[in-house]
């Protein structure tokens, strides 16, 4: 499938680490228990990739790789929390490049279990050779002085690190990843004949949703329809959340060319109702939804993400 991108953004080079376009799977069963009206489907970032499970954290890094080597960089240096995703990709795509990684595995979720930074993620990320640092510092968005650190530990010692803030987010091309998979869904959208008015996403540090909003509003912008991208928050910090996913919307659209005004607070929507009030913990709601879907479908679903985007999917279903 080819992915008509429009200049400038076509020029932004990228590494490849994906299999192609994720797929899009239709839940019939799904739909069927939430009343029929809705057609609900997901797109399967989890199937996208070869590089350690995947997982959307790949498709940003593939714009961030491609500068990382263009500078001549050794080391992709990142933080995330003791289980994180993101932290796990950095390390593959790391491999992948044949560099070295160092990843800051910070305290963002108050999870007492014996095995919790020994098994999963962080097991994965020891396993491809990551300079794995614990570190007791709780959840936050924002730039991590203690990654500056990690950053300038590793030049002192004569490296060149890539530095990569929390989620690949707050970076100048951590939303590109996502506003190019806004094309690559309008492009499988002509192949199987149907719409999607709405996409349900969660969201933390904020460039899956913030470059899936600058994706849409430039297609919008060349002739698409419109629809509505709707944000679950899962950092119980949602006002934070809002605001870097505005930003990063906004500097992803003017990289690819947007202009500064396209797009406004009007065309974020951030629903905080499906967590917990707290990074990493389900609430009933979201452990209900993934029981759901698990036996409806055989639709798995993890408690920090998608379990709360499933949530919402039902509820506005039964609406």
């Amino acid at each position: 499938m080819v992915i008509n991108l429009p200049e400038p953004f076509a020029s932004i080079p990228r590494e490849s680490f994906l299999f192609g376009p994720s797929p899009i799977q239709s839940l019939p069963r799904i739909s069927a228990a939430l009343g029929g009206k809705v057609n609900v489907f997901a797109k399967r970032e989890d199937c996208n990739s070869g590089l350690a499970f995947g997982g959307n954290k790949v498709r940003k890094l593939e714009y961030l790789a491609s500068e990382a080597v263009a500078q001549g960089c050794d080391t992709l240096v990142s933080v995330g929390g003791i289980q994180s995703n993101h932290t796990r990709a950095v390390t593959a795509v790391a491999t992948k490049l044949g560099f070295k990684a160092a990843t800051l595995q910070q305290h963002w979720v108050d999870w007492e279990d014996p095995g919790y930074e020994k098994v999963g993620n962080i097991q994965l990320s020891r396993l491809m050779g990551s300079d794995v640092r614990l570190n007791s510092e709780t959840f936050g968005i924002e730039h991590k002085q203690a990654l500056a650190n990690l950053t300038d530990e590793i030049k002192a010692k004569g490296g060149k690190p890539y530095y990569i803030p929390a989620g690949a987010s707050d970076h100048p091309l951590g939303g590109l990843g996502f506003a190019r998979w806004a094309f690559e869904v309008e492009a499988q959208e002509k192949e199987m004949g149907v719409f999607f008015d709405t996409i349900i996403v969660c969201a933390v540090t904020g460039s899956t949703m913030g470059g899936m909003v600058a994706g849409f509003k430039l297609a919008q912008k060349l002739g698409s329809p419109s629809r509505k991208v709707i944000g679950i928050d899962a950092s119980g910090k949602p006002k934070q959340t809002f605001d870097q996913v505005l930003r990063i919307a906004k500097f992803t659209g003017e990289k690819i060319g947007l202009s500064d005004g396209d797009i406004t607070e009007e065309d974020i929507i951030l629903d905080d109702n499906y967590n917990a009030k707290i990074y990493g913990i389900p609430d009933d709601t979201t452990i209900a939804a993934m029981k759901f879907g698990a036996q409806t479908e055989a639709f798995i679903t993890d408690p920090v993400y998608e379990g709360g985007q499933l949530a919402l999917n039902a509820y506005s279903a039964l609406e």
